[in-house]
């Protein structure tokens, strides 16, 4: 059955992404401490978030179920390891003053989900798909050839949050429920850090102010918010829509770099323009192929 719009919905989606878009900011503001403090505090955080959210819906025996479920966890466990990566690669992108990579990244990850059908679930995509593929190997390539920079933060991004998307479709877990799972699986690397590193940092635990504690604690539910508006509008929105709202996210973020002081140079503006180029045609695919499934269901 054909999704129709719904307003409601449509606010939660934006929301999301709008809170994902805007993340760069957040974790500027706290800089001060090491990527891996951040990210350690960040893990902590969620996962109390997300578990009090299901403590509130009275859904707490659903972890305790999903633990059991040995066919499930087999791709929830390697989801939370790359889930792991993707945020750590992103904090420390942010820090480290590349917030432009992260958008770049994100406007990729189409291209690996594209890549991830047709390897993995055997999609045939159309031709339309295949250029647009095409072009956005063709602009990570020119700046390698051309500029001598590899954008490895970019790509790390794009394949890491891709294929964690990918382990999460065969798993068919509710987005809420997932990352409670995944963040307490995370949590002893987490504590373990903060307990035998972490303290001894510059700017460790016992020399933050409470204002930048709270912050910390902040960081759970700017981790875990979007994915709950997310969950909570995506299956009353068509197809059509989701695919054109997804690039919210990284605009915002790469307005957020340019706010920040970051300049696009030469090599990032041509790998943008065909990344660009290519998310063009993939939309005038995507689009088409609603249209044709429109037909076909009138027609049966």
């Amino acid at each position: 059955m054909e999704n129709k719009f719904d307003k409601k919905s449509f606010l939660l989606i934006l929301g999301g992404y709008v809170f994902w878009g805007l993340q760069p900011l957040y974790w500027k503001t706290i800089g001060a401490t090491s990527a891996m403090f951040n990210l350690s505090c960040r893990i902590i955080w969620a996962m109390i978030f997300t578990v009090g959210l299901l403590a509130a819906t009275k859904r707490l025996p659903e972890i305790k179920a999903l633990f059991k479920n040995k066919e499930k966890m087999k791709f929830i466990v390697p989801a939370a390891i790359l889930l792991l990566l993707d945020w750590g690669v992103f904090i420390y992108a942010v820090q480290a003053g590349h917030v432009l990579d992260t958008s770049l990244g994100y406007y990729m990850g189409p291209f690996v989900v594209f890549a991830l059908g047709m390897l993995v679930f055997k999609e045939k995509p159309a031709p339309l798909t295949l250029v647009a593929m095409g072009l956005a190997v063709v602009g990570v390539a020119a700046s390698v050839i051309y500029y001598g920079q590899f954008p490895i933060l970019a790509v790390a991004l794009a394949f890491l949050f891709s294929v964690y998307g990918a382990l999460k479709k065969f798993a068919q877990v509710d987005s809420l429920l997932s990352i409670a799972v995944e963040t307490i699986i995370m949590v002893p690397f987490a504590l373990a850090y903060l307990i035998f590193v972490g303290t001894g940092e510059p700017g460790g635990m016992g020399e933050l102010s409470v204002g930048y504690h709270l912050l910390l604690v902040g960081s759970g539910i700017v981790t875990a918010l979007p994915m709950v508006l997310y969950s909570l509008g995506v299956l009353k929105l068509p197809f059509v829509m989701l695919g054109f709202m997804q690039y919210i996210s990284p605009t915002l973020s790469m307005i957020c770099g340019l706010f920040l002081g970051e300049q696009i140079t030469p090599d990032k503006l041509v790998t943008f323009i065909f990344i660009w180029a290519g998310l063009i045609l993939y939309s005038i695919t995507v689009v088409r192929e609603e249209k044709k499934k429109r037909l076909m269901a009138k027609n049966e």
